[in-house]
């Protein structure tokens, strides 16, 4: 079955192979590109800031897995949460993130929208930060080339993100007691590719396996984006595949992908993979190991060498909450304070404590 890919020169922009590459396609978690990205934007422009709380509310404590579990009212700092959305692919973080930069997930999806449209992600649809299915939310293997290749010129600062295959971080056990552990990411490139350096993977039901993978190599930095694939292990090889074989091509080569155009019939919406891949034998038969575990036998990919220690994720003490109150705007009001006649001046106490009920308390108080 044919399924979109391009393959797209990161430094210089240029498209080095591209099949149905303006095909609507249901995104999954890939989304979590967009919302990093539009969050890494807010930092650089000063809306928001890596050290902010990003606190588990009770809507993001509700979302279903790929989850932290944490509960509501626990929180981490912005920068922290940026890690366990890329490489754990929490949906609870990723909703908390929402809400912390804009107030609301309608109010960051909005936020993405207009960085994609300004971007030129022409194909590109987000109602939600985290991917989780909604027959609004579409993308394209282009627009999603376009992004990572963005990503890779303007936030370099981050790319550490997308290079470590697993973060250590707090985690509850079941009788309530916290303990340090590990997460791996789902990219199965990261320590079986050489030069392995990126993106994210995806998974829905309507979907199918997504994957955006990168290595770097002599100075040159290549992606591959594939969509639709029919496993995790088959969308790992066919983009190590996809990415050798941009490496043999000439710099240079091919059309910049924000001049791509389509030259096929682009399908009035997304391909549901449903009835494919969700079936009660299918569900049987998969194989989802995170990249710590799985075991993958392929031309295109090396046995598992562990080059990279986790990242490193720490939660905010309670106590350290009330920093929000740094966001809190002070009152405009100021009560002034009304001199009065002062008839004995040799009585300054008697003056002062005559002279206080005279100033008017202010009805303003700030809300936590």
């Amino acid at each position: 079955m044919a399924a979109p890919h391009i393959v797209v020169d990161l430094d210089s922009g240029h498209v080095l192979s591209q099949q149905q590459a303006f095909d609507p396609w249901h995104p999954a978690s890939l989304t979590k590109l967009m919302t990093a990205y539009s969050a890494f934007n807010a930092i650089a422009s000063g809306t928001a800031q890596a050290d902010q709380p990003v606190r588990i509310s009770r809507n993001a404590a509700k979302q279903p897995p790929s989850r932290m579990g944490y509960r509501i009212g626990t929180t981490m700092t912005l920068e922290n949460a940026l890690k366990l959305l890329i490489i754990k692919s929490a949906n609870d973080v990723a909703v908390a993130i929402a809400e912390s930069i804009s107030g609301s997930v309608e109010g960051f999806s909005r936020r993405m929208m207009i960085d994609a449209r300004q971007l030129g992600m022409t194909g590109s649809n987000f109602v939600n930060p985290h991917g989780l299915h909604d027959r609004r939310q579409v993308t394209t293997a282009r627009d999603m080339g376009l992004l990572v290749q963005v990503i890779h010129r303007d936030f370099k600062q981050y790319k550490s993100l997308f290079e470590t295959p697993a973060v250590l971080a707090p985690s509850r056990t079941k009788n309530g007691k916290i303990i340090q552990r590990i997460y791996y990411s789902y990219n199965l490139l990261l320590e079986r590719y050489r030069g392995a350096d990126g993106f994210k993977t995806g998974f829905v039901c309507a979907s199918g396996y997504n994957f955006i993978g990168a290595a770097s190599r002599s100075g040159r930095r290549i992606a591959a984006v594939v969509l639709g694939r029919d496993s995790q292990t088959s969308r790992a090889v066919d983009a190590a595949r996809l990415i050798t074989e941009g490496f043999q091509q000439p710099l240079q080569t091919g059309q910049l992908i924000g001049t791509l155009k389509s030259s096929d019939t682009v399908p009035t919406g997304p391909r549901n993979m449903r009835s494919i891949l969700c079936t009660q034998k299918a569900r049987a038969a998969r194989y989802e190991p995170g990249a710590g575990q799985a075991v993958i036998k392929s031309p295109w990919l090396l046995p598992r060498s562990i080059e990279r220690s986790p990242l490193s994720v720490s939660l905010l003490p309670r106590s350290s909450i009330p920093v929000v109150l740094r966001r809190v705007p002070l009152p405009s009001f100021r009560p002034l304070r009304i001199a009065q006649p002062v008839e004995n001046k040799t009585d300054k106490q008697s003056v002062a404590r005559s002279a206080a009920p005279q100033v008017p308390i202010p009805t303003f108080r700030p809300k936590i």
